[in-house]
């Protein structure tokens, strides 16, 4: 079995440079790669219960989330799998699947596992008792909510702002009757992308915005199509992945052509529906940047033996028209 040492031979940099990189420091971008080159050639395994004893650490990470099945929570998750790996943390995950009388038990079981840092991963306000995170001594991240606490950062998204730019540009386009498809105004996300539409037709006399509330499923897009076709609408906005898919699939039954007949915008992950030879516009989240920072925050933390101080991270989606 290779050795630190060997690794550091092999990569022309010393057995310190070698341990900052395993350890998750940035170093220079040549070091590193040499580094990553050397670890694969010699196959080279960190002892990682060895080194956990040593620092008094598990090497794992609690996630509490709601539910991994929506494309946003996974796309998320892989982004921070794909630095914890690396790293040699384990990612235990704790779901509680909407049951919000659930959420008590998942996050003693998280810390029963002595988890080193802990991610909050909640779509909704459906936990009452966040406060009890308050007293924990390890680094805590917050993913798509706001928070209140000193020990604890977040990670949120301009969905506001993005929608309100949206619903700006369909008006550009010429729009006056346009139709909104939300989830129930439950959870951060709706509320913020709702308030970004009405935010955007204030004081519009000439803008008529109508809404329909779904349910965050494909039928709920498809009825919420099909009542505000029924409106008159010329354009309309789908602001969730899975409820556009809805949306899609009555426009088609329905025959009525975007860019022709309607115009369309929506939540998009990983270029699913994009297709920009069809006029439409997409709100597409940095759901994998998300994960990304949400790890290198940890990692910074638990590197430095520091714990998270309360800031809040606003990350910007990507706005893409095609008309």
């Amino acid at each position: 079995m290779a050795s630190v040492k060997e690794v550091a031979e092999l990569a022309g940099v010393s057995v310190g440079t070698v341990s900052r990189y395993l350890n998750g420091y940035k170093l220079k971008a040549a070091n590193m790669d040499r580094i990553a080159a050397a670890i694969k050639q010699l196959d080279y395994k960190q002892n990682i219960i060895a080194k956990g004893l040593k620092n008094n650490r598990s090497f794992s990470i609690g996630l509490l989330m709601n539910s991994i099945s929506s494309r946003f929570g996974a796309e998320v998750v892989s982004g921070i799998e794909q630095l914890f790996e690396a790293q040699g943390y384990s990612l235990i995950l704790s779901g509680f699947n909407g049951d919000a009388q659930q959420v008590d038990q998942k996050l003693d079981y998280l810390m029963s596992r002595s988890i080193d840092g802990l991610i909050v991963f909640l779509t909704g306000e459906e936990w009452n008792s966040i406060e009890k995170l308050a007293d924990l001594k390890i680094p805590i991240v917050f993913i798509n909510r706001p928070n209140n606490l000193q020990n604890a950062d977040a990670i949120v998204v301009n969905d506001r702002e993005s929608v309100k730019q949206a619903i700006q540009r369909i008006i550009e386009l010429g729009h006056k009757k346009i139709g909104m498809i939300t989830p129930q105004q439950a959870d951060y996300s709706a509320k913020e992308r709702y308030g970004g539409a009405k935010e955007a037709v204030l004081g519009l006399t000439d803008v008529d915005l109508k809404i329909y509330e779904g349910d965050y499923s494909r039928f709920s897009g498809y009825q919420g199509a099909k009542e505000l076709i029924q409106e008159g609408i010329t354009a309309l906005f789908v602001s969730n992945y899975t409820m556009s898919i809805g949306a899609l699939e009555y426009l088609n039954v329905a025959g009525i052509r975007i860019g022709k007949d309607i115009f369309f915008g929506h939540y998009d992950y990983d270029d699913q529906i994009k297709n920009e030879e069809i006029p439409m516009l997409i709100i597409q989240p940095p759901t994998k940047a998300m994960g990304l920072k949400c790890a290198e925050i940890l990692l910074e933390h638990l590197n430095n033996n520091t714990t998270t101080t309360g800031q809040t991270i606003v990350m910007k989606n990507q706005i893409d028209c095609f008309n």
